[in-house]
């Protein structure tokens, strides 16, 4: 049985996904800055084991600390229903009293995380976690959203998903702080350690994304692993990196959920009506819209 926290901490996530204008509004007024906490992402390909290896990284978490688990699944474009299927996989850790679960729909929106996922975590952030780790949708070189929003951004990859080489010259290898080759017991591990460490491993800002190998169905690398996750939490706020993420985090917050109620208020008018109007000289809708943003930053006086 969820304790009232978690209940209400539920509540306000739902309140959130569903864009209500006052839980968002609630959440904005929420710090984003707090050091206490990690947010840590996890992406990568189909197929490549981020269900298991996010659960062996939360078990081991838990043992010390208070862990977030926010799990992505896709959505229908249409009907916006998500399967939620990483919460069923996860269900035996949903016992452990330092674990809280939330299985979040994508709305449909590229990039493997919702538009409303930051606002989220402030939500989160508030209930005093130590880590919050997100996973994202298996949706392959569109999922380089998450690296506006996490601290620290894993990479999966596994051997013989495909050719080695165009896995390195992929986007999404570039957002990588740590590699993990996961099912590493696999042939072909070596040819994909060396095609990372060659072409995907470099220093960006002082900082060279080690390589870590696991083998997630039987927890193994996982502490090693763990260690990777530290160091570059430590280098983070050594750096002052960390306050720089988090500003960039706010900053997708808000160009997404000024995307997606646009959005929401273009979706009630008829295709027909929006093409017919669109190039009318009285109106100058794009005009108009561009002012409207325009005014809105003035606001800020730092523009």
């Amino acid at each position: 049985m969820p304790s009232s926290w978690q209940r209400q901490l539920a509540k306000a996530i739902s309140k959130i996904e569903n864009m209500d204008p006052q839980a968002l509004s609630e959440a904005a007024s929420l710090p984003l800055d707090n050091s206490s906490v990690q947010i840590i992402g996890v992406t990568g390909p189909p197929g490549g084991g981020k269900s298991t290896l996010c659960s062996q990284l939360i078990q081991a978490l838990a043992a010390e600390h208070k862990v977030a688990a926010l799990l992505v699944d896709p959505s229908s474009p249409f009907s916006g229903g998500a399967i939620l299927g990483d919460r069923i996989r996860m269900q035996a850790l949903v016992s452990n009293p330092n674990v809280y679960i939330r299985s979040l729909s994508n709305r449909g929106n590229a990039g493997g995380v919702g538009s409303s996922v930051v606002s989220i975590l402030r939500e989160v952030m508030s209930y005093s976690f130590d880590y919050i780790l997100i996973e994202t949708v298996g949706a392959g070189q569109s999922e380089v959203k998450i690296a506006s929003i996490a601290d620290t951004t894993l990479v999966v990859s596994v051997p013989n998903l495909g050719d080695d080489i165009q896995a390195v010259k992929s986007g999404i290898l570039e957002i990588a702080d740590i590699f993990v080759i996961n099912k590493a017991d696999l042939p072909g591990v070596d040819s994909l350690y060396t095609a990372l460490r060659e072409s995907a491993q470099k220093q960006v800002d002082g900082w060279t994304a080690p390589l870590c190998q696991t083998v997630a169905l039987e927890g193994l690398g996982i502490d090693a692993l763990l260690v990777e996750i530290d160091k570059h939490w430590q280098w983070l706020q050594q750096s002052g990196r960390l306050l720089e993420k988090r500003k960039f985090a706010a900053k997708f917050e808000i160009m997404e959920l000024s995307r997606v109620l646009l959005q929401k208020h273009l979706d009630k008018v008829p295709a027909e009506v929006l093409a017919r109007n669109l190039n009318r000289k009285d109106i100058n809708l794009l005009q108009r819209l561009d002012e409207v943003y325009a005014e809105i930053l003035n606001l800020f006086g730092e523009v």
